[in-house]
C-alpha cells in the first residue's frame, strides 16, 4: 500500500470534507432525479396529448368512409374540398373550437366556423402526416384573437389567454392511397391543462421521495465510509507510532547495552580499589599539623562521595536491566533529587529550594539517568554558593518537553572556560576534575536531551535540560543481561 501524500492526510483530517462529499453527491443525484423527471414528464405530456390526435384520427377515418359508402357515386376522396363533410362533422364532437382544411401541400382552404384565421402547417408536422402519422401541440395561452377574426380583442375588450392543444390528422386518398389532405382540430385546453398540473405534482412527489429516500441512504453511507475511514487513518497512525516506538526501543537498547558494558567494566574496576582506599584513609590516624588534618578530612569526604557515586551507578544500571517499569512525576523526581543532594546543602549551610510548573510523567529509567544529571548540577552548585546561599531546582513542563533548570548563586563561569565547559579535567574547583559534567553531557545526549549553560554572571550559574516528552516514556530493556556486582 503506498504512503499517504501530506494532501490526502489533510484532506481525511478536515472536518468539512465528509460535508463537502455528502453536498457534492447529493447534487448530482438531485440533477440526475431531476433530468428523469423531466424526461418522465416530456414524454408523458406527449402521450397524453397524442391520445386526443389518434381519437380524432380514429373519427375523420370512419366519417370519410362512410360519406364515401352513402355518396359513391358523386364522392371524389381526392378531391380536398369533398373532406368538408368530415371536417364538418368531426368539429361538432365536444371541446372542438375550430377546424382547418388543407391539402396535400399543406396550403389552406377552408375553416370552421368562417371567422377562423388562416394558417398554414409547419414543414415537420406535413413530412410527419405524410407518414399518416397524427401530430399535435399544446399551447398553455393562447390569445383567441389570433384563432378568430371576430374576437373580443377585436372590439376592444380585454383578452385571457388560453390553454388549447393543436391536433392534425392526416386525410389518406382512398384510391391511389397517397395524402389527399389534412385536417386540423382546435380543441379547448383545460382538461389537459389538469392533467399537467395533477401529472406535475406527482412527479414532484416522487421525486422528492426519491430524493428524500436515496440522499438518506447515500449520505448514511458515506458517513459510515468516512467513519471506517478514519477509522482505518488512526489504526494506520497508531501503527506507525508504534513503529516508531519499536525503532526508540532497538536504537535505546543499542545505547543502552554499550553504555551498561562499558560502565560494568569501569565500575567493577573501581569499586574494589576505591573500597581499599576509603578503609585506608579511615583507618590512618591524621597527621599533627592543622592544615596536613583538612586536607586529610578532603580526601576521606572525596573517598565517600566517590564510593556513594558508584553505589548510585550501580543502583541505576540495575534497574535499567530489571524487568520493573513504572513512571514518576516531577514532584516525585524533585524529591528524589532533594533526598539526595540535601545533606550536603545542610552541611554547605545552602538553601536547596524545588520549584514546580506543570505536570508530567516520565519512566523509572529515564527518572534515574535524569536524577543522575540534576544532582550532579545541584551538588555543583551547592558547592560553588556561598554558607547562606540558595540553590533552586526549577522543574516544568514547557510544552514539548521538560525542562530542568539548576540555578546557583556561585562567582558564575569564567568566560574563557566556556568553550571547554563540558570537556574533561576542565574545573573552576579546587582539585576538580571536570569529569561531572562531561558525564552529565553524555547522559543528556544519550537521552536526546540538551544541556546547556545560560549566560551566566558574577552572581550565579543556570545550567538548563530541556527532555523532548516524546522521550520520557522509555522502552522495555534490551534483551542482553548486563552483570553488575553489587
Amino acid at each position: 500500500m503506498p504512503p499517504l501524500r501530506p494532501v490526502e492526510l489533510v484532506l481525511l483530517r478536515s472536518r468539512r470534507l465528509p460535508w463537502v462529499v455528502t453536498a457534492a453527491m447529493l447534487a448530482v443525484l438531485a440533477g440526475t432525479i431531476m433530468l428523469a423527471s423531466w424526461q418522465v414528464r416530456r414524454n408523458t405530456r406527449a402521450q397524453i396529448a397524442a391520445r386526443d390526435a389518434e381519437l380524432l384520427y380514429g373519427v375523420a377515418l370512419m366519417l370519410q368512409h362512410e360519406q364515401a359508402a352513402e355518396l359513391e357515386w358523386v364522392f371524389d376522396p381526392d378531391d380536398p374540398l369533398q373532406h368538408s363533410f368530415v371536417l364538418l362533422k368531426a368539429s361538432q364532437l365536444g371541446r372542438v373550437l375550430a377546424a382547418r382544411l388543407f391539402d396535400r401541400e399543406g396550403r389552406f382552404i377552408e375553416a370552421f366556423p368562417p371567422d377562423v384565421r388562416p394558417a398554414h402547417l409547419p414543414a415537420a408536422a406535413l413530412r410527419q402526416l405524410r407518414s399518416f402519422t397524427p401530430t399535435s401541440r399544446y399551447h398553455a395561452a393562447a390569445r383567441l384573437s389570433e384563432l378568430f377574426e371576430s374576437s373580443n380583442a377585436a372590439h376592444g375588450e380585454p383578452e385571457q389567454p388560453v390553454p388549447i392543444l393543436e391536433v392534425n390528422v392526416p386525410l389518406p386518398s382512398l384510391r391511389q392511397g397517397g395524402l389527399s389532405g389534412v385536417a386540423q382540430f382546435i380543441l379547448e385546453g383545460r382538461s389537459i391543462a389538469a392533467q399537467y398540473a395533477r401529472l406535475d405534482w406527482l412527479i414532484v412527489g416522487q421525486a422528492a421521495a426519491a430524493f428524500g429516500v436515496g440522499g438518506g441512504i447515500l449520505a448514511a453511507v458515506v458517513w459510515w465510509a468516512f467513519r471506517r475511514l478514519r477509522q482505518t487513518n488512526e489504526l494506520l497512525a497508531q501503527r506507525t507510532r508504534d513503529l516508531q516506538a519499536a525503532n526508540q526501543e532497538l536504537a535505546w537498547a543499542a545505547k543502552t547495552s554499550a553504555l551498561g558494558a562499558i560502565t560494568a567494566h569501569l565500575i567493577h574496576g573501581l569499586k574494589s580499589p576505591l573500597s581499599g582506599l576509603q578503609s585506608f584513609v579511615t583507618s590512618v590516624s591524621p597527621p599533627e599539623p592543622e592544615h596536613e588534618a583538612e586536607a586529610w578530612r578532603q580526601a576521606i569526604a572525596s573517598t565517600r562521595r566517590m564510593q556513594a557515586l558508584i553505589n548510585q551507578v550501580v543502583n541505576v544500571l540495575h534497574e535499567l536491566q530489571g524487568p520493573d517499569r513504572y513512571e514518576l512525576t516531577l514532584a516525585e523526581l524533585a524529591a528524589v533529587v532533594v533526598q539526595q543532594v540535601e545533606p550536603l546543602a545542610q552541611a554547605r549551610q545552602v538553601q536547596l529550594v524545588p520549584r514546580l510548573e506543570g505536570e508530567a510523567t516520565v519512566s523509572n529509567r529515564v527518572a534515574n539517568l535524569l536524577s543522575l544529571i540534576l544532582v550532579n548540577l545541584c551538588q555543583n552548585g551547592i558547592e560553588a554558593s556561598p554558607a547562606g546561599g540558595q540553590v533552586t531546582l526549577h522543574l516544568a513542563n514547557a510544552g514539548e518537553q521538560i525542562r530542568c533548570e539548576v540555578v546557583d548563586q556561585g562567582p558564575g563561569f569564567p568566560e574563557a572556560l566556556r568553550p571547554h565547559l563540558f570537556k574533561p579535567c576542565v574545573s573552576t574547583k579546587e582539585g576538580g576534575s571536570g569529569l561531572g559534567l562531561a558525564i552529565c553531557k553524555q547522559l543528556a545526549n544519550h537521552l536526546g536531551a540538551t544541556l546547556e549553560l545560560e549566560p551566566s554572571s558574577a552572581t550565579g550559574c543556570r545550567f538548563v535540560l530541556a527532555l523532548p516528552l516524546a522521550r520520557c516514556k522509555a522502552p522495555p530493556p534490551p534483551s542482553s543481561t548486563l552483570t553488575v556486582s553489587a
